[in-house]
């Protein structure tokens, strides 16, 4: 697998100094980085190309910002539109991988909702409407590989997760031409161990998404900004990194990506920096010992 950092933690300056952001992430060693549509746009492929051959570091894949649960559900022609808008813009890069995040309707009042109530809508706590939606993204999902060669990865935040991982499951089981860009932060805090979801469907991941978290006594009562804000220093809490990168090394290929995501909280490029060290160091390891 390949190492990258997730620009999500620079914003604005992504479009605006492009290339400090990119130097940054190359000396911190990332080997490539993601990139939000939402910061970059889909305008300047060129711009972006020069400056990430400048500095060697790959575009691993670009995150579909305006896709939306309901959409899928009601609307599918307008959640089409927005992942080949993004499709468009990889399809002629080396790494064919478009991250799309189901929004949901009231991000503002999601965030005050406990990790246990999920989506505030109900149609996205319906199985029958659920299962549509990942029939619907699933056809969506297969037309953009056979059109643009891009592979769709889905990344999870928790409100997947509510209902015993109602939404999740759905992807997993109704949805097999959409691959997982699995934020493992996002699925431990949830009660879903990262590692058992790598097992349990083989040859759907080819991209991660890597935090680490402190362990809480109930943290299905906990809401979605506590938890935004709580994560930490990867390597630093409680998430066991030489088991889920030992399971990650048997599901990702080559040239398959493992993404540092860093957001919200007291992080920086030295966070990048010792969060890929240790990676790197753990990676080392497994080659030595094997596949």
């Amino acid at each position: 697998m390949k190492l990258g950092a997730h620009c999500v933690l620079y914003g604005a300056e992504i479009a605006s100094d492009t290339e400090a952001v990119i130097k940054r992430l190359a000396d911190s060693g990332a080997e490539g980085c993601e990139l939000g549509e939402r910061f970059f746009g889909v305008e300047d492929r060129e711009k972006l190309t020069a400056v990430l051959d400048k500095y060697h570091v790959a575009l691993a894949g670009m995150h579909a910002n305006n896709v939306k649960l309901l959409d899928l559900l009601h609307d599918p022609g307008t959640a089409r539109t927005a992942m080949e808008k993004v499709a468009r813009f990889v399809s002629v890069l080396p790494n064919k991988n478009i991250i799309v995040t189901g929004g949901v309707p009231d991000m503002e009042q999601l965030k005050t909702c406990t990790l246990a109530q999920g989506v505030p809508h109900k149609d996205l706590h319906d199985p029958e409407n659920v299962r549509i939606m990942a029939e619907n993204f699933n056809a969506i999902a297969g037309d953009i590989y056979k059109e643009y060669g891009v592979r769709v990865n889905y990344h999870n935040h928790s409100w997947e997760f509510a209902d015993d991982g109602l939404i999740w499951f759905a992807l997993a089981d109704y949805a097999p031409e959409v691959h997982f860009a699995l934020d493992t932060g996002w699925a431990a805090v949830s009660g879903f161990d990262p590692a058992e979801l790598l097992k349990q469907y083989p040859g759907r991941f080819h991209y991660v998404h890597l935090r680490d978290y402190k362990k809480s006594d109930n943290p299905m009562a906990l809401n979605f900004n506590e938890v935004h804000a709580g994560y930490v220093d990867l390597g630093t809490g409680d998430m066991d990194y030489p088991r889920l990168m030992r399971q990650l090394n048997q599901n990702l290929d080559e040239n398959d990506w493992a993404i540092v995501e860093y957001e919200l909280g007291n992080f920086d490029q030295s966070s990048y920096q010792k969060a890929l060290s240790y990676l790197h160091g753990i990676r080392d390891m497994l080659q030595t010992e094997g596949r």
